[in-house]
């Protein structure tokens, strides 16, 4: 992920605990929440992610001599205390601001995807898809109809309708990702916490959606999905397509809803 509109000046310093492991540049990060663990540190993000402080501005190689640990007293809690490097726990963190605005791709891959369990040529059936998602973008990343891009005009407790006919009919195959509609207010993070995960049932992020967008291999920006244009497109499959969601963080340590 990447803050794409009002980034912060400056970094914050915090120390880390991942927990012996590794945590991605551009992963979430919120405050820890378990007694005699993790309360004064910093964690990946999971869940609704509440309170949570920023993106991760460089790798956190996760070791027993790296992660912070309150327990022990090995918090490092400022840079100038030589916390950071090969011997340290803090790392620097991108502010949530407000007002801010996130790029998040969505996660390709076969643990972040949803299954088909059948298909007519207008109509999917998804087991438990959430029911308020019209105006929602299916891409189907495996399986029958592999690179279509579909744009769903209505949806149903466990199906969801789509514009026009596909030009290839999905089925039983059919592995897809779900890229909310625009202003919908949840969705959710994959296990890193630097990708959007598609779920059919509703996700417990509690971030706005701003827009849907992609990029093929050469394009020279982001692509918004607009379904007068895209819907139907096969736009390929693999590392060569990338969807990516605009997102507002809610709930965050400088926007707090408590």
């Amino acid at each position: 992920m990447q803050i794409v509109r009002n980034r912060p000046s400056r970094l914050l310093y915090l120390p880390i605990d991942g927990n012996l492991t590794n945590i991605n540049q551009g992963a979430v990060i919120m405050p820890g929440v378990t007694d005699e663990n993790n309360r004064s540190v910093a964690i990946v993000a999971s869940g609704a992610a509440a309170d949570s402080i920023g993106l991760l501005a460089e790798l956190h190689n996760a070791l027993a001599t790296t992660d912070a640990d309150p327990d022990a007293g090995t918090i490092k809690q400022t840079e100038q205390a030589g916390g950071r490097g090969t011997g340290g726990s803090v790392r620097g963190v991108e502010p949530f601001l407000p007002g801010c605005e996130v790029g998040a791709e969505m996660a390709n891959d076969t643990s972040n995807d949803v299954a088909v369990a059948s298909a007519t040529s207008t109509v999917l059936t998804i087991t438990s898809i959430e029911d308020d998602i019209d105006g929602s973008w299916i891409y189907v990343r495996s399986g029958t109809a592999s690179g279509l891009v579909l744009y769903q005009t209505a949806s149903a407790s466990g199906t969801a309708t789509i514009k026009s006919a596909s030009t290839t009919t999905l089925d039983n195959t059919s592995r897809v990702l779900i890229m909310r509609r625009k202003f919908h207010q949840t969705v959710a993070l994959n296990t890193a916490a630097d990708k959007i995960k598609s779920t059919a049932a509703a996700g417990s992020l509690p971030w706005r959606v701003l827009k849907n967008e992609f990029r093929r291999a050469g394009d020279e920006g982001w692509i918004e999905l607009d379904p007068a244009v895209h819907h139907n497109l096969n736009v390929g499959t693999g590392g060569d397509v990338k969807f990516r969601q605009v997102l507002i963080p809610v709930d965050t340590s400088y926007n707090p809803l408590d």
